[in-house]
């Protein structure tokens, strides 16, 4: 396990080193977060955290595992999505809104490029602690394909909705990713694990510039990386050979962007309000509107991501022979 250190740590230091330049591109460019509206800043933030981070886990997955499969599709998929984000983040610079279709629709192209190249949903073992034979049930393609994009476009939007608060949806990156490198470790998946602990290095050193005052924002470019990397980390760690118990093991390593995303579309539902519009209903706004600061916020809800954790790991190891 020790040597999965060295490119962890890689990531980590690669993204304080492109961080700097990344905030001056931000400046240069004018990709700039500009207070209105619903933002919490007051003045306007660089928008190029996610570039930093893409950065530095593409060099380092590159140096470490080559251009392997996964490797490929993490890049390749997270460069379609990126481009819409810049254009997104662009729009939030001239303070306008970005319309909700193109990002939609990258979103399932990148879902159906996972699918194309065998990332997927392939079935769901029927009983409880799994089994064989009949216990098994394989998805015909179609619903393959479409439980793999429902599953990719809810990360990758998941973590967007938690992109509320400083250092949250870094945080809460770091958490999951660090889980499911725990559970691709122990199944033997070396290249799973790999990314894994990658993507946490690489989220944990924004933190550096995210954690509340945060000096810069990981835009949608950074989001929608981040969302999608877990996706597929989760499909091909965690999710594959998936029977209920290790769907169940998933979902709780992923747990605070599930739960926030639940309670949000359920008081949205009881309040008949447009499920794609944007309000103060999630986790970390209810809190805040409680009287806590942003920073108890985050800390609290990193306690939440910790304990979720915790519980996925606990269910894991309790279920292997």
């Amino acid at each position: 396990m020790l040597s999965y250190l060295v490119p962890g740590l890689s990531a980590f230091f690669l993204v304080l080193l492109f961080m700097p330049a990344a905030r001056r591109l931000a400046w240069k460019t004018k990709l700039l977060d500009v207070p209105r509206g619903r933002k919490g800043h007051a003045r306007p933030m660089p928008l190029s955290g996610g570039l930093a981070m893409f950065a530095g886990v593409a060099v380092v997955s590159i140096f470490f595992a080559g251009v392997q499969k996964l490797v490929a599709v993490l890049l390749g998929g997270s460069l379609l999505l990126m481009a819409v984000g810049w254009a997104d983040d662009a729009f939030k610079a001239r303070k306008k809104d970005f319309p909700v279709l193109p990002k939609l629709l990258m979103q399932i192209l990148a879902g159906l490029l996972a699918f194309a190249c065998g990332f997927r949903f392939r079935g769901i073992g029927l009983s409880w602690l799994g089994g064989d034979g009949g216990d098994y049930y394989l998805f015909p393609d179609w619903l393959s394909c479409l439980a793999t994009i429902i599953w990719i476009a809810g990360l990758i939007n998941m973590i967007n909705f938690l992109d509320g608060v400083d250092g949250l949806a870094a945080g809460a990156t770091v958490f999951s990713a660090i889980t499911l490198f725990f559970l691709a470790y122990v199944k033997g998946q070396g290249l799973t694990a790999l990314i894994a602990i990658v993507l946490a290095g690489a989220a944990l050193a924004f933190l550096r510039f995210n954690f509340f005052p945060a000096e810069v924002f990981m835009g949608d470019m950074g989001s929608m990386f981040l969302g999608y990397a877990l996706a597929l980390v989760s499909l091909e760690g965690a999710m594959k050979g998936a029977t209920l118990i290790t769907l169940v093991v998933t979902v709780l390593a992923l747990g605070l962007p599930v739960m926030d995303t639940l309670q949000v579309m359920i008081s949205r539902m009881l309040a008949g309000s447009p499920m794609y519009q944007a309000d103060r209903r999630h986790v970390h706004h209810r809190l805040m509107s409680r009287g806590l600061t942003a920073r108890q916020t985050v800390v609290i809800l990193y306690l939440v991501s910790f304990f979720f954790s915790a519980l996925s790991l606990l269910l894991f190891f309790w279920i292997i022979p």
